[in-house]
C-alpha cells in the first residue's frame, strides 16, 4: 500500500498561518511609511484621499496578479479594502493634530 504524501490539513493550515504573519508584518510596515506620508500630507495641505492614487494603486495591484490565478475581482476587493483602512487611517491621524 502506497503512501499518502500529500500534505495534511494541519500541515496546509500552518503554513497558511505563517503567510498570514507575513502579510500583517506587511501591512505593519505599509503603515509605518503611511505615518510619513501623513506628515508629508498634513504640511502640505493634502487631503488622506487622492481618487487618481487610489485607482493607480488598485491597477497596479491587479497587473501584479493578473499571472497569479486569484480572480481580479479579489484581488480589486482587498485592495480598495486596505485602501479605505489605510484613508480612514489618514483621516483620523490628520484631524488629530
Amino acid at each position: 500500500m502506497l503512501k499518502d504524501s500529500s500534505p495534511s490539513l494541519a500541515a496546509l493550515r500552518n503554513k497558511i498561518d505563517a503567510l498570514d504573519e507575513a502579510l500583517v508584518g506587511l501591512i505593519v510596515q505599509r503603515f509605518s511609511i503611511v505615518d510619513q506620508v501623513i506628515e508629508i500630507k498634513r504640511s502640505t495641505n493634502v487631503p488622506a484621499s487622492i481618487p487618481e492614487r487610489i485607482e493607480q494603486v488598485v491597477q497596479n495591484a491587479i497587473e501584479k496578479s493578473k499571472a497569479s490565478g486569484v480572480p481580479e475581482v479579489t484581488i480589486e476587493r482587498m485592495w480598495r479594502l486596505l485602501i479605505a483602512e489605510t484613508i480612514a487611517y489618514e483621516e483620523h491621524k490628520l484631524a488629530s493634530k
